[in-house]
């Protein structure tokens, strides 16, 4: 039975997903006046702190920015990844889910005064800024909730991203005091841009190119173009622009630019021009007095851009560093500076610092799943024969070997903080080095050449992110610095006097030494100032490591397209001194403004309860149906609850011509965490044709009902590179047969029950990167088998049974193996087979054939056609039956454009052609005793010739209303074998597979 959903003309937009948390976990919840914290176990003093901080924001956001949201909003605090992020969505209520890990090992959000206080403001101003709806949406939400959709219901949601992201980064940093726009990174990266001839267009900023800097081309354009409309218009200019954007009659997807000139006076595109304008004329200035300071003269060190991260050196002279390209899986590489010779020791999961162990294998942290839900950071050493676990659910990263070979020191994630531990690799035993308190954290430890020291950057409240030197007990020795300059990753040169790092202590991230000599003059060892300036550079330093020679210095520098390992000699002699410290490291020119008088009123923590949040807030229109059914007019409503314990789905549907009842409800509960459980309730109508019309009832209608109801469970295993699943379950369907429109006449079969079991598993490993134009290395596998057992067979007049009982196995994989080539992207070999079985007296016949792809939510109807479980392109979808079937393709896949281009603020960004060449072949029939002419007609024996045809396709990758991707497929099927020999035009939604 087709269906479509009618949303009143809507443009539709992708519902915001959620991210998964633990829903199995020791839940509670605090409340103040506008929130409900939910928290994990040891997490109710950042929790305390994350509602105070959000009803601060929240005073000044509903003051200066838009009306405030109506209802409490929810925050989830999560302590079981480790990794620092946010997110917030409106749908199905206001939610927001904090990671509770301090992002002091991201140098792009290392400049922060509190960074609970600074997420949260951040997805706090998402809220704000999305759920704002003017004079159309506001009738409409009262009649149909919260629909997910954008423009009406929440017309922000169809701008683009460097609008949405832009404004919660400024606003990050205009109520902190610190933030992304008063730190370094975005402005080394615009900086580098402008000067190196790559500064993006507005329809490049509002694409989803895979060009560097990728999808952080919306905070980092979006929040100084923001910041830049601040200082044009005035800080109200926000306010403004989302009022305009919210209240606007045309939908913003297809008109942004109206919005702004509405606002200001200038669309965005012309301030936008105005801004790289002013950006040109001030970093030209900028490079004129760097260059005329003389600049450090760089020597890059094998393949780099997009990200090379942490470059070590071992004792014979190699460099290893974290590498990830956009084109391949990041692994950890290994170069040769002396032969040039690179070498990729194995994949990983992340980008974090490696370090050498004695016997020149190398010691790394990555995260990896712990059950479905959990996301843990563990040591791993690495040599040419793979990878093998040393730690599980230690939680360690950013590790470096002692001289000693035996002893680790790394950052430990502990309950919204973390501190230093020192591993013990011999005995694997973990023990404190720090404490861990909520207001000092630690990024990047590094021993000292003798064991006696580590070098380590330290947080601390207020913004202060400095490199201190402790002993082996933990206790601070020394303290390079003391300011609100980001210093970090050091490292020490091979005679342990210096400890190099990187500071923005200048404006620009360079290279600093700290002289532990001058502070012992009383040895005769002072030369001066403790603090020099190691490089001079137009964009950017990072990561440093001193060869044990003592002859180089190798570094992370930055450049238009990304991070690449560089190097300079190790020359303390050409040093400077160190600069004053320049504004923003010293601090932003207008402080924030301080919180209101007096704090916030929190409830008593409590047991975490459902409910509040599972409550439907929308529902949308169904209309379904066909001729042969008639329409059935209904609506659909879901919801699931904050942490993911529970989850529905409902549809129902009325025909009234005939009075038919349609209708779904699905439930979910994760409540044991794994498995999953499930319980589905459904009722369908479709209709039949009559093999003989009655002579008085030429216009009877069969139609035929199933009823169904199943239960399942559902067992997954989730990894960093890999996930497989498995689902078992029951079901009772009943079938029931209905003629209409012919009084008096019932149908000879009037259907039967049944009972049935299924089982389904899949298993997936394959990749995709940035610049993929498909799958990479890897295979995709799924397995289905049904049995339906007839529970009333049926007699017939003449005495025989009508027994329907019936099985039906399916199964599919496909393999993915790609290689290098022309073009921007990689290659790619891939091959598909699918095949499908049914069997029993009940068992009905499929048709193989057609070009596959899928369907995509439309404005009234879905676009696109269903997927083909067993197509052949080159001929119809139904050009043979069978009950017995397989299918085939072979595809050679290649880039042909990184077109990465759109119109300024049109609704259409054109991302990646693509070209494939494909070789088909399926085959279906039915067994000799099923061959029966009144049953499928024609159905083929299993010897006859397979279908085969072969041909080419182009596939153009882009996106509408900026943040709908698609793909689209056009091509030809020229038949080799079977009933067709013209060729057979197709053009699809998706891929082929």
């Amino acid at each position: 039975m087709k269906r479509c959903l009618v949303l009143l003309g809507l443009l539709l937009n992708p519902a915001v997903a959620t991210a998964q948390v633990p829903p199995n976990a020791d839940w509670r919840t605090l409340e103040t006046e506008h929130f409900r914290v939910t928290f994990g176990p040891g997490l109710e003093d950042l929790a305390r702190r994350a509602g105070a901080s959000a009803e601060a924001a929240y005073s000044r956001l509903a003051e200066e920015l838009a009306a405030a949201p109506r209802g409490k909003i929810d925050v989830v605090l999560t302590d079981f990844v480790d990794r620092s992020n946010g997110m917030a969505t409106p749908i199905p209520s206001n939610r927001i889910l904090l990671y509770a890990r301090p992002p002091v090992d991201q140098i792009d959000l290392a400049f922060f005064s509190d960074w609970i206080d600074e997420v949260v403001v951040h997805e706090l101003t998402h809220i704000f800024h999305v759920d704002a709806t003017g004079g159309l949406g506001r009738p409409l939400r009262a009649l149909f909730g919260r629909v997910p959709a954008s423009w009406p219901f929440f017309p922000v949601a169809g701008t683009p991203n460097w609008s949405t992201e832009g404004l919660a980064t400024y606003i990050e940093s205009r109520y902190t005091g610190a933030g992304r726009v008063h730190g370094s990174y975005h402005d080394m990266v615009l900086r580098t841009a402008v000067l190196e001839g790559a500064f993006e267009s507005i329809d490049r900023v509002s694409g989803t190119g895979p060009r560097w800097p990728g999808g952080a081309r919306s905070y980092i354009y979006g929040s100084l173009f923001a910041d830049h409309l601040a200082r044009t218009y005035g800080p109200e200019v926000h306010a403004r622009l989302v009022r305009g954007t919210a209240s606007a009659w045309v939908p913003p997807a297809l008109a942004f630019d109206r919005v702004a000139k509405k606002a200001i006076g200038a669309s965005f595109s012309q301030s936008f021009d105005a801004w790289r304008d002013e950006l040109t004329s001030r970093y030209g200035r900028l490079a004129d007095s760097l260059r005329a300071a003389g600049l450090t003269s760089t020597e890059r060190i094998g393949a780099g851009g997009y990200h090379a991260y942490h470059p070590r050196v071992g004792p014979d002279g190699r460099v290893a560093f974290a590498a990830y390209d956009g084109r391949n899986s990041p692994v950890n590489r290994v170069v040769d500076p002396t032969t040039g010779r690179v070498r990729d020791l194995s994949r990983r999961n992340g980008l974090g610092p490696v370090a050498w162990l004695p016997d020149g294998a190398i010691l790394t942290a990555q995260v990896e799943f712990d059950g479905p839900f959990r996301l843990y950071s563990d040591l791993y050493r690495v040599d040419e024969r793979g990878e093998r676990r040393l730690t599980r659910g230690a939680r360690l990263s950013e590790p470096d070997v002692a001289p000693d070979g035996r002893r680790v020191v790394a950052v430990q994630a502990v309950e919204g903080t973390n501190r230093l531990a020192i591993h013990d690799l011999d005995t694997g035993e973990t023990r404190p080095l720090t404490p861990a308190r909520p207001d000092v954290h630690w990024a990047f430890p590094r021993w000292s050449p003798d064991g006696t020291r580590i070098a380590v950057g330290r947080w601390r409240a207020g913004g202060l992110y400095d490199v201190v030197v402790l002993d082996t007990l933990g206790e601070v020795l020394h303290e390079a610095t003391a300011d609100r300059a980001v210093e970090m990753t050091p490292a020490w040169s091979p005679d342990g006097r210096y400890v190099l790092f990187s500071s923005d202590r200048g404006g620009v991230p360079n290279l600093y030494a700290y002289d532990l000599g001058a502070r012992t003059a009383a040895a005769g060892l002072a030369s001066g100032p403790a603090l020099r300036q190691v490089t001079n550079l137009l964009t950017g330093a990072f990561h440093p490591d001193i060869s044990p020679d003592g002859r180089w210095i190798y570094f992370t520098g930055y450049h238009a397209d990304g991070f690449h390992i560089e190097r300079i000699p190790y020359d303390p002699a050409s040093w400077r001194y160190a600069p004053a410290l320049d504004g923003k490291a010293a601090g932003p020119d207008a402080p924030p403004a301080p919180r209101p008088a007096g704090a916030p009123t929190f409830s008593e923590a409590r047991p975490y309860s459902p409910w509040h949040s599972l409550l439907p807030r929308a529902w949308i229109p169904v209309v379904e149906g066909n001729r042969t059914t008639g329409l059935f007019w209904g609506g659909a409503i879901a919801g699931e609850d904050l942490v993911g314990r529970h989850a529905y789905s409902l549809h129902a549907a009325y025909q009234p011509f005939d009075g038919l009842f349609a209708g779904r409800l699905d439930y979910r509960y994760a409540g044991l965490g794994n498995p999953v459980l499930g319980v589905e309730l459904s009722r369908s109508w479709d209709d039949h044709r009559l093999a003989a019309r009655p002579a008085d009832a030429p216009e009877a209608r069969l139609l035929s009902s199933e009823e169904a109801i199943a239960v399942h469970a559902t067992l997954r295993r989730a990894r960093v590179r890999s996930s497989a699943s498995l689902t078992v379950g029951g079901e009772w369907v009943a079938e029931r047969r209905r003629l209409l429109d012919a009084p008096g006449y019932r149908p000879a079969y009037p259907g039967t029950d049944f009972a049935g079991a299924f089982a389904r598993a899949g298993f997936a490993n394959y990749r995709q990167h940035a610049f993929s134009i498909s799958r990479e290395d890897g295979v995709s596998v799924a397995i289905g088998a049904r049995r339906r057992w007839d529970l009333d067979p049926f007699a017939t007049a003449d005495g025989s049974t009508i027994d329907r009982s019936r099985d039906d196995l399916t199964a599919a994989a496909a393999g993915y193996r790609a290689f290098h080539g022309f073009g921007f992207a990689n290659h790619v070999l891939a091959l598909r087979a699918s095949a499908r079985m049914r069997t029993g007296p009940g068992a009905e016949p499929f048709g193989i054939g057609g070009a596959s792809g899928d369907s995509q939510d439309g404005v009234v109807t879905r676009i696109g056609r269903p997927h083909h479980f067993l197509p052949v392109r080159g001929f119809e979808a139904d050009d043979r039956w069978g009950t017995r079937g397989w299918s085939a393709s072979l595809e050679y896949r290649f880039p042909l454009a990184l077109v990465d281009r759109g119109h300024r603020l049109w609704p259409v960004y054109l991302d990646r052609l693509s070209g494939a060449l494909f070789v088909d072949a399926g085959h279906a029939w039915c067994t000799a005793r099923e061959r029966r002419p009144d049953l499928f007609g024609a159905c083929p024996a299993a010897g006859e010739t397979p279908l085969v045809a072969a041909g080419a396709e182009l596939a153009l990758d882009f996106a509408v209303f900026f943040s709908v991707p698609l793909r689209l497929r056009a091509g030809v099927g020229v038949p080799i074998e079977g009933p067709r020999s013209d060729p057979a035009f197709h053009i699809r939604i998706g891929p082929s597979f």
